[in-house]
């Protein structure tokens, strides 16, 4: 029986409570960046939102998710099926790096769920 793909948003919500419920002492230190909103009106509407959104902070190419542990950043983008990094998420993951971060993307929850473990342990 073939394994049935989750929505962005399901890996997402699943990455999220597994780290939630598995690591309480760390609640607050993996956080969700909803970069989204602009996408969600059409027409002035829209561009004055983005706007607003811009001058707040804002910004294209961040990612999903942000975790700070132990002075270090990390910056995963959540991705399924054939979506693929965005060349402004590829440059806001490449800053983190050259800033002594570390980031990319997540596809799974069993990946997501090796890449916290390796960096908590």
């Amino acid at each position: 029986m073939e394994k049935e793909e989750l929505t962005h948003n399901q890996l997402q919500a699943k990455c999220f409570t597994w780290m939630w419920n598995t690591y309480p002492d760390l609640r607050g230190l993996l956080f969700s960046v909803n970069n989204n909103l602009t996408t969600q009106m059409d027409g002035n509407a829209g561009a004055i939102r983005m706007a607003k959104l811009k001058s707040l902070g804002v910004i294209r190419g961040t990612t999903d998710f942000i975790f700070y542990f132990k002075g270090r950043m990390y910056a995963w983008d959540i991705k399924v099926g054939r979506d693929k990094l965005r060349q402004d998420q590829v440059e806001f993951i490449t800053k983190v790096k050259e800033n002594g971060g570390d980031g990319g993307e997540i596809r799974s929850l069993e990946e997501f769920q090796k890449k916290v473990k390796e960096i908590i342990k």
